[in-house]
């Protein structure tokens, strides 16, 4: 009996050694708690997705910069040709100014300009108002009525002697020429040869202007 029971002592005591044995060579593992693996993955997937995002909006905040710029420059293309066109248009205005400052600043041309309305208003199939306004304009006080009275009746008018100077000092001149008028008078054409002093003065944006004139019969 006591062999028996010795027996079973050490059977229980031999199943305890191994238990104990087993879990002391468990212990050193590391448990790792279940869906801790695919918590860490879906963390770092969760970034991945924040820093692509930032990296788009990058790109497109970089896309609307290099529109933005590049509206920019077309803006400023339209601009510059805008702006040279206008300083274009403002040198050819500046040069057909001096051009006509030029012609101005001889009282014989602004003479010649005058008798060429006069010619165009009283040929036949001229424009007899419009002229006789560019006529009346020529003179420092403008009297379109005058004008129209005077020449109604004019049927040709011929420059028989070129305007030419005779005095010019400062801002005033005289400037003579010889012409013939040919008025019909009581349904007859009457012709007047006569020598016309015009006398011209400066006006303030450089015009010359007539301020009276002299007429003398041959």
């Amino acid at each position: 009996m006591i062999s028996g029971k010795c027996f079973n002592v050490a059977l229980v005591v031999m199943l305890i050694t191994v238990f104990f044995s087993c879990r002391q060579r468990e212990e050193p593992q590391t448990f790792v708690p279940p869906g801790q693996d695919s918590t860490v993955n879906k963390e770092k997937e969760r970034l991945a997705k924040e820093e692509f995002e930032m990296l788009k909006n990058q790109q497109g905040d970089s896309a609307h910069l290099n529109d933005s710029l590049h509206s920019a420059t077309d803006t400023t293309k339209v601009d510059s040709l805008k702006s040279s066109a206008k300083t274009s248009e403002k040198k050819q205005f500046v040069k057909k100014e001096k051009e006509l400052n030029k012609r101005l600043d001889n009282p014989k041309t602004a003479i010649s300009d005058y008798i060429e309305f006069l010619q165009r208003g009283t040929t036949e199939g001229g424009n007899f108002e419009q002229n006789m306004k560019k006529a009346s304009d020529q003179w420092q006080t403008s009297n379109l009525n005058r004008f129209k009275t005077n020449y109604k009746n004019t049927k040709k008018i011929v420059v028989l002697e070129e305007p030419k100077v005779i005095s010019q000092k400062d801002g005033a001149a005289t400037v003579q020429v010889r012409l013939k008028k040919s008025d019909l008078v009581n349904g007859k054409t009457v012709d007047m040869d006569m020598v016309v002093k015009y006398n011209l003065i400066v006006d303030s944006k450089g015009k010359w202007k007539i301020q009276n004139n002299v007429v003398v019969k041959k």
